[in-house]
């Protein structure tokens, strides 16, 4: 869980595909959690890519008005993808260099959105 995740106590989920979504909505139907953050699966800008993936996380926030749902989609060690995730309206996780880090926190803080930094693994 990311750092400000843990601090609003947001519930957060995998999705990889739409047949994982409808087994994360079933999830949230019974989730307490105000906030929720789907997560792509590992390298999921790569894969699915964030037009996709920001249309997985518009189905399961149209099934639940009433939470705040969030999208973060992993961008793997690419911080390209990261702005393409932010021109989408998702979060962002992404292994990268110090400096780099730096100025896609500034973005995404600009565009509303947020960036977490992935460890090697």
């Amino acid at each position: 869980m990311a750092p400000e995740d843990r601090e609003t106590k947001a519930a957060e989920a995998v999705v990889e595909n739409a047949a994982s979504l409808a087994a994360v909505t079933a999830a949230l139907a019974a989730c307490p959690a105000e906030r929720v953050v789907l997560e792509s699966p590992s390298g999921g800008a790569l894969t699915l890519g964030p037009l996709f993936f920001r249309k997985l996380v518009d189905l399961a926030a149209a099934r639940f008005p009433e939470k705040e749902v969030r999208g973060r989609l992993d961008c793997a060690d690419k911080p390209g993808l990261a702005l393409a995730a932010f021109r989408h309206g998702l979060d962002a996780a992404v292994q990268t260099d110090d400096e780099r880090f730096r100025r896609l926190q500034e973005i995404a803080r600009a565009s509303g959105q947020r960036v977490v930094r992935k460890h090697k693994p």
